[in-house]
């Protein structure tokens, strides 16, 4: 691929539709980070003993990271980033669920060997209560898709080999288009998704349903509305009193926005 035919493809609608997704799912997912860490920190305590708070601005710099690093092409760094939300958010909700330190230092030195390993094994036990019958699936898609994500941690043969394979067709670093970006996106997706499911488990009830629930009872107008899972947990919201007279047209609005 010449670089006039590349930057041809750069310009084109296609490619730009897709860089409007990456950058819409970075606001989204940072935009429910935030507000789970403000509306929760009311309550005097959360800002310090909640450890998933406490590791949001860690969360949100690879986010910010995995953007930039994706309009440039640099895919598999992406991959990296993602794998590693992905465990810091189940081990953050599991020592959230599982601790009873008062302080985040106490709370780092009671599980340092968990956060020093890289195995994710603690989402076995973790009770998703949001998602019912879908806890396990919601489990084993998360292994599936961190497995996947491992293989781009070292050198591995998968990597190489793609690596060498999109070389052959010109699709060098700098040289990614659109297809490559599409399909990063999805893989991008799943992971925040997963990263927002995680939080919503490790914060108090209401801090999902003020997020979710708008005042008029409606869905919030939220990227990640899109996710089965994030579908689930609004429907738990439906008992609030401002949803009373719209529970038909929620239930069939989710099922018309779910996407992945």
């Amino acid at each position: 691929m010449t670089k006039e035919e590349l930057n041809e493809e750069l310009d084109s609608e296609d490619y730009k539709i897709e860089l409007d997704k990456l950058c819409i799912m970075r606001s989204s997912v940072i935009q429910c980070l935030m507000f789970c860490y403000l509306n929760s920190v009311r309550d005097g305590i959360s800002q310090e003993k909640n450890f998933f708070l406490r590791m949001i601005d860690d969360i949100s710099q690879s986010i910010v990271s995995i953007s930039s690093l994706a309009k440039d092409g640099i895919s598999n760094t992406c991959l990296r980033e993602l794998r590693y939300l992905i465990e810091v958010a189940i081990k953050s909700c599991f020592i959230v669920k599982n601790s009873n330190k008062d302080t985040f230092v106490e709370q780092v030195k009671e599980y340092e060997k968990l956060l020093n390993s890289s195995n994710i094994n603690q989402i076995n036990t973790l009770e998703f209560h949001y998602l019912d019958d879908f806890s396990e699936d919601f489990k084993t898609e998360t292994k599936k898709l961190y497995g996947f994500l491992s293989k781009y941690t070292h050198a591995s043969s998968h990597q190489l080999m793609e690596r060498l394979s999109r070389n052959s067709i010109g699709r060098t670093i700098g040289f990614e288009g659109t297809q490559e970006l599409k399909e990063l996106n999805d893989i991008i997706e799943k992971a925040y998704s997963v990263v927002v499911v995680l939080i919503f488990h490790s914060v108090a009830q209401y801090v999902p349903g003020d997020f979710l629930v708008e005042r008029n009872g409606r869905t919030i107008d939220w990227y990640f509305t899109k996710s089965k899972y994030v579908s689930l947990i609004d429907e738990k919201f439906d008992y609030k009193h401002e949803r009373q007279q719209i529970l038909k047209e929620l239930a069939d609005e989710r099922k018309r926005r779910i996407a992945f």
